[in-house]
């Protein structure tokens, strides 16, 4: 591998491993706070709705309380305050202390009896707000305010739908959030009542069964709490934050659907992996210049020494901007001073020293080998330990054989190409055993052998196996010469 190549990969892969790291570190401290704000954001919704509607029937309270300061009234005095001075309430009515409706907005509620209703039990004394009801007149489920008035109570009736203006506020929700509101009957059935955006129904009942996971009933059992995987009455998970309204019985939930809560969220995640690949080509692009500029230098250097193994000693070397390729240069100036010095001392020229000729010689003797090699018309091959395959072989020993290519050859071993058994009987696998460590012991070996082209015919040869060193490690070449026939005869 390069140099350049391998500063490059080393310092992107350290690089990018620590900004993934990172990045994944503030992606999720981002989460968890986007997280926080939404699931507070929710909070704060329910908390506030809920205050709107403790504040709603606050007002509601005192307007009783102030009409029950009159000393008397009438159906029309009633009739007349529901229809134009107050329209929140859809009835008024005076209880009397027996139990009965003796004054109403609402004619056809006079003469009823009341005595046994908890907007009259528990009104006798102070003021008091009821749970949700079903009122027999008008038929619908409604919510009262009462007070006492004189020996009496005086009742302000109201429509569950005024609550609809109360919930209707989804600022921070975003499209699919909305706030709900819920109450529960004698048989534990639960009641959604107010508007909501993905239903048709306005009052839609379900049984305690199929409640019981909704964030509604959580709400109706009083459990204030935050919920971040909940499915709602559309089936569809969702974040909600759930509140009961006390006086009422009322269940409140403010929520969202999860996928457009965590869109902010994902959005993150790529903007992050942009981010991450962005910087990490441009600390690529970095990294590549500075390693091309000190792969320069350093290819600079080791021209430079060549130029010297050849004999020039006159080569002014170049002075480089890194301190390690600089001190290297420094230690070569030096020896190119003593050199200098040795011969000015001995009275030698550089060719007497044998620079540049010891080089020389070497590279024609490399040259003279690979000739005879690449053109000698016998097969030359060479074979490793462990395993005894070829490792390399001449143009003629892929033709000898009828060997494809060298890729091919240095799958097989001399036994491929060698018949089961030799002229004299024995097993080839043995004899060939038997002179490679003979080679191996001595430095060499020659005899003759009956070799076989691959997959092809036998044939008869010499073998000539001689021992030498190749990086280190003992290795044999053969050399296989094709005995003729009429030679074989003689």
């Amino acid at each position: 591998m390069k140099l350049q190549t391998k500063i490059v990969s080393t310092i992107l892969l350290v690089f990018i491993v620590s900004l993934l790291f990172i990045g994944t570190l503030v992606f999720s401290n981002s989460r968890a706070n986007l997280e926080g704000q939404i699931l507070n954001q929710l909070k704060s919704s329910s908390q506030i709705t809920e205050n709107n509607i403790d504040t709603f029937l606050n007002e509601q309270q005192n307007k009783i309380e102030l009409v029950a300061t009159q000393s008397a009234l009438s159906n029309e005095e009633l009739a007349t305050m529901v229809s134009y001075v107050d329209n929140t309430f859809y009835d008024m009515f005076v209880i009397g202390s027996n139990g009965t409706v003796v004054v109403s907005s609402n004619p056809e509620r006079i003469g009823l009896y009341r005595g046994d209703r908890d907007y009259f039990v528990n009104a006798r004394n102070q003021t008091h707000v009821s749970n949700v009801y079903f009122a027999l007149v008008p038929q619908q489920y409604s919510v009262s305010v009462s007070t006492p008035f004189h020996d009496g109570v005086l009742v302000g009736a109201m429509k569950l739908d005024i609550f609809d203006k109360l919930v209707s506020d989804k600022t921070g929700l975003g499209e699919t959030g909305e706030n709900l509101l819920a109450f529960q009957t004698e048989n534990e059935s639960v009641v959604y009542f107010s508007t909501r955006l993905f239903s048709d129904k306005k009052i839609e009942v379900l049984t305690a069964e199929e409640a019981v996971n909704r964030p509604v009933a959580h709400a109706l059992r009083g459990e204030e709490e935050v919920f971040t995987n909940i499915l709602d009455y559309k089936g569809v998970s969702v974040l909600a934050a759930t509140n009961k309204i006390e006086r009422t019985g009322m269940g409140l939930v403010a929520k969202m659907d999860v996928d457009e809560a965590y869109s902010s969220i994902d959005d993150l995640q790529r903007l992050t992996i942009f981010l991450v690949l962005i910087t990490a080509l441009l600390v690529g692009f970095v990294v590549y210049i500075i390693s091309k500029g000190i792969s320069r230098e350093i290819k600079d250097v080791t021209e430079d020494i060549n130029k010297i193994t050849k004999g020039d000693l006159e080569i002014q070397l170049k002075k480089s901007g890194i301190f390690e390729i600089q001190s290297l240069i420094d230690s070569l100036n030096r020896i190119l001073a003593s050199m200098k010095l040795a011969i000015l001392r001995t009275g030698l020229g550089k060719q007497e020293l044998g620079i540049g000729e010891v080089v020389k010689a070497k590279e024609e003797a490399e040259n003279r080998f690979k000739t005879l090699y690449e053109g000698s018309a016998d097969a030359m091959m060479t074979i490793e330990p462990p395993s005894w395959k070829f490792t390399a072989g001449n143009p003629a020993t892929l033709k000898m054989f009828n060997i494809k290519d060298e890729k091919e050859l240095q799958s097989l071993s001399p036994g491929d190409l060698s018949p089961l058994k030799q002229p004299d009987g024995k097993l080839s696998s043995e004899g060939a055993k038997k002179m490679i460590m003979k080679a191996m012991k001595e430095g060499k070996a020659y005899f003759e052998w009956t070799h076989r082209r691959y997959k092809g015919e036998s044939f008869p040869a010499t073998v000539l196996l001689s021992r030498f060193k190749l990086n280190g490690k003992d290795v044999l070449q053969a050399t296989v010469r094709e005995l003729s026939k009429e030679k074989v005869k003689k």
